[in-house]
């Protein structure tokens, strides 16, 4: 028994001392790799509660680093706010695309939620265009040839009323002139000559004053006869009479009351009067220069209102029984994509064109920003009094989140409202939304896509402090 016991001994410290020099072989191998896999296991081949504690321990530090990873991101985001606000864009969390861009799938049609940039310099860095919608017929529409023409109620050509010499030009083409501002001045022999008849009117006016006077107050003392009171009474009336035709003729060569005074008291022989803009307008055309003579015939300036224009319309004869007076017009014109003027039909033609048997229609459109040029060619709409119309937006307004159409319409300089939308067929270059807009709303026309990003990338994971 003592023999079995002593070789199972020597057995078990052959194994242990063969399991030793496996190891200190390996470990030779490789002096800088730092503790092994093969490390651990031998260990572990010792030491089993050293084990367990070790992974209580690691498994512990776990939980804590993903706790603290978890409360370091949503500090991050900024959301420390109780009562539902989102402190970094100061707008309801709820509706805070950019904290919650999840809920946008559920919208519904007019349903909305809102997006707030850094700052007003982030807004301006974005270069948002805007625009109003335009009433766009849900029925199906075909356009006719258009062309822009002056708004003639508001064209004015300019010329003096009699020959004379250009003594100064104060505006030129291109410049924006309000009523009564001075185009020129021209010096006139004929209105010199009438200045002086006037002047001599008013003289022999105030001797007849005098002598009527003096004629009433002896015939009230019997000194004088009723028939040369009658003759002085008449004398002054003929003379106020005279100074009145006088007067009146100034006055027709365009100046005020204030300007005969004016003139009349200058002490110099000769006469200037000044052309002045009958009403606000753009200068169009001049054909004045110092010293040059004038004419009656010859006008020296063209002044247009360019705020409201004309276009004409060439409906074909078997269209005619769409024109009508205060019909709603719609058009766009070439050189400028993606911009339409609206307006109405003021007049429509007594008589087809013999050559090209269309019906001339003329409305007046509104020209912001004086975009549009006479001569400029494009299409327009009639838009009939049965047909229903919608908003109507430019297709670049239109965004399209997981296929779903949105617009963004601004709120404030930096806040803008996401809405969901419903849209129809395309007109032209206008999307017709049929549901979730109305007129007159700022609709972000362009660079829309810059605050479509900001979404996307709160989306994939960005905190609000990145936007």
């Amino acid at each position: 028994m003592k023999t079995q016991s002593l070789l199972r001994k020597l057995l078990v410290a052959s194994a242990i001392l063969a399991m030793v020099l496996i190891y200190s072989t390996m470990t030779a191998a490789r002096p800088d790799d730092g503790p092994s896999h093969d490390d651990h296991e031998l260990e572990d081949l010792f030491d089993d509660s050293s084990q367990d504690q070790g992974d209580h321990e690691n498994h512990a530090s776990h939980d804590d680093h993903d706790d603290h990873a978890s409360r370091d991101s949503h500090d991050s985001h900024g959301h420390g706010s109780t009562d539902g606000t989102c402190p970094e864009h100061q707008i309801p969390e709820a509706e805070d695309a950019l904290c919650r861009g999840d809920p946008l799938g559920e919208l519904q049609p007019g349903q909305s939620m809102l997006v707030r940039l850094a700052s007003l310099e982030v807004a301006d860095r974005a270069g948002v265009m805007l625009t109003e919608p335009l009433p766009v017929s849900t029925a199906r529409e075909e356009s006719v040839p258009a062309r822009v023409e002056f708004n003639r109620s508001r064209l004015a050509r300019i010329s003096p009323l009699a020959q004379g010499v250009v003594r100064e030009v104060r505006v030129r083409p291109g410049d924006r002139v309000t009523k009564g501002a001075v185009l020129a001045e021209i010096s006139m022999p004929e209105l010199a000559a009438l200045k002086s008849q006037f002047r001599a009117a008013r003289a022999d006016a105030a001797r007849s004053e005098a002598a009527y006077v003096r004629e009433q107050d002896l015939l009230a003392r019997g000194i004088s006869s009723r028939q040369e009171f009658q003759q002085a009474e008449a004398e002054y009336a003929a003379a106020r009479s005279e100074v009145e035709r006088y007067r009146q003729q100034l006055l027709d060569f365009g100046l005020t009351d204030s300007g005969i005074e004016e003139l009349v008291s200058s002490e110099t022989g000769s006469a200037r009067i000044a052309l002045r803009a009958p009403f606000d307008a753009v200068v169009i055309e001049t054909a004045a220069a110092v010293g040059e003579r004038t004419s009656p015939d010859s006008p020296l300036f063209v002044l247009a209102d360019l705020d409201k224009l004309w276009v004409e319309l060439n409906l074909p004869a078997s269209r005619i029984y769409e024109a009508r007076v205060g019909a709603d017009v719609r058009a766009s014109f070439d050189g400028l994509p993606g911009m339409h003027f609206s307006g109405k039909v003021f007049q429509i033609g007594a008589s087809l064109d013999e050559r090209s048997r269309t019906l001339k229609v003329l409305a007046e459109v509104n020209n912001p920003q004086h975009r549009l040029r006479v001569g400029m060619y494009g299409e327009a709409w009639l838009l009939s009094e049965q047909q229903g119309s919608v908003p109507g937006v430019p297709a670049a307004a239109v965004q399209q989140i997981d296929g779903v159409p949105y617009l963004f319409i601004q709120q404030e300089a930096d806040l803008f409202e996401l809405r969901r939308i419903e849209t129809g067929r395309r007109v032209g270059d206008l999307v017709p939304v049929t549901a979730g807009l109305d007129l007159h709303e700022s609709v972000v026309s362009g660079q829309g896509f810059a605050l479509k990003s900001e979404i996307l990338k709160a989306r994939l994971g960005a905190s609000c402090a990145d936007h």
